[in-house]
């Protein structure tokens, strides 16, 4: 699907498609624009981008290189090359654009159409420093407040994300979006402040104890080194160092990746050339749920839990008991998963490249850091639909483990799988 034109884009009138060819018309402003505008109307008749549009893209670009240099204070050029940089997927150029047509323009709607894309590549830092660099009026511009509490709370700075919220004056949030984004963030922020100072408390005692199981995942974006909650969920994290010491993990794939919500891997059938279909394999067996616990712990963001089979016939709920291999890593604070879930460790190195996950990108090893000196094999339970020993079949096994987004926020389907 080609994605829609940005605020600070051109807004460019529909032609009858053709084929079109760049380099038949010099790099004069209406030039450039005729081709553009036959090129996204032909990529819309197509309704893709296939690597011959991709080729016309860049075409097109080497045009718009050309009128740059030689009018750098035209703004036109410099928005029309930030959507074209999109339907390339090229980050390194679009922040080039962004930060060009910034500095140019000097207008706030660009700044916050920066930082948007930014959120929605999980780009945490990045947002906020954009934000903050630009010094926005919190009362012309409630966005660039409500983006900037975003950033934080994925950093767990709940009183930062609270302050930010309350920069926007009443007057402001008169717009029903802005009214009712900033009473959400506001309101879940303040309820995972109140539970910050238990988890501060508990990652003192474990840092005091300096027993807790540490493992390392070596991605294909990098290594991520998690701390484990042997005493919040210990056949949980049983379950986790079994598997890992087997090699079970080794070769699979990260098969889900939420933008803003989680990162999910774990899965046997995410190998390449898995007969199985990713999202719905695990290990053989299940594991009891340790959501229950007085000790449990919450997903604040870099939390690691078990993803789990949704159950059709709840609305929404999930099969108890069913997680298995599958866990996930939670982007940002996710309150809607706190009942169901497991939480069994957190991201203590290495969240960089977490957000960076895209579908596809391997998990090569998993590695022991440290771990107490004993034996971790997980205590299971049957598979649905699996004869258990002297006992009978139970019903067929439900599919695809995994998290359900915020409603709020509703990335995409399903839940965390397992």
């Amino acid at each position: 699907m080609l994605l829609s034109s940005l605020v600070v884009g051109c807004c460019l009138a529909t032609v009858t498609p053709t084929v079109p060819n760049p380099q038949e018309t010099q790099a004069t402003w209406p030039g450039i624009r005729k081709n553009y505008d036959q090129l996204k109307s032909y990529m819309a008749s197509k309704r893709r981008i296939g690597e011959a549009e991709r080729d016309e893209l860049r075409s097109l670009q080497t045009s718009l290189d050309q009128y740059r240099q030689a009018n750098p204070t035209d703004p036109r050029p410099i928005a029309m090359d930030i959507q074209i940089a999109s339907w390339l997927d090229d980050d390194t150029r679009l922040d080039a654009d962004y930060a060009a047509l910034a500095t140019l323009s000097q207008n706030p709607r660009v700044q916050i159409a920066w930082a948007t894309h930014r959120l929605g590549k999980n780009e945490y830092d990045q947002v906020r420093e954009i934000i903050e660099a630009a010094e926005i009026d919190p009362e012309a511009h409630p966005k660039a407040m409500i983006l900037l509490a975003r950033s934080m709370m994925a950093r767990n700075r709940f009183q930062d994300a609270i302050d930010s919220i309350d920069r926007i004056p009443s007057a402001a949030k008169t717009d029903p979006q802005v009214r009712s984004d900033s009473s959400r963030i506001r309101g879940e922020a303040t309820r995972w402040l109140g539970l910050w100072g238990e988890e501060t408390q508990a990652r003192e005692a474990e840092e005091a104890a300096g027993n807790s199981p540490i493992m390392q995942l070596v991605t294909s974006q990098g290594p991520v080194t998690i701390l484990l909650f042997e005493d919040a969920a210990p056949n949980t994290v049983a379950n986790f160092i079994e598997l890992s010491e087997r090699d079970f993990y080794d070769g699979t794939t990260f098969h889900r990746v939420e933008p803003n919500f989680v990162v999910q891997g774990g899965d046997p059938n995410s190998r390449p050339g898995s007969p199985g279909a990713p999202g719905t394999g695990g290990r053989s067996g299940k594991i009891a749920d340790e959501s229950n616990r007085p000790n449990k712990r919450y997903h604040f963001a870099g939390a690691v839990a078990m993803a789990k089979s949704p159950d059709a016939n709840s609305g929404g709920r999930t099969v108890p008991n069913s997680g298995s291999s599958q866990f996930y890593v939670v982007l940002e604070p996710a309150e809607n998963l706190n009942a169901e879930y497991t939480v069994f460790g957190r991201v203590i190195d290495g969240m960089d490249a977490i957000e960076a996950m895209r579908v596809g990108d391997e998990l090569l090893d998993v590695k022991t850091i440290s771990r107490p000196d004993k034996e971790y094999v997980a205590d299971t339970l049957p598979l649905a639909g699996i004869p258990a020993p002297g006992g009978n079949p139970t019903a067929t096994p439900a599919k695809t483990p995994s998290p359900l987004p915020p409603a709020s926020t509703a990335p995409a389907p399903t839940t965390p799988g397992g």
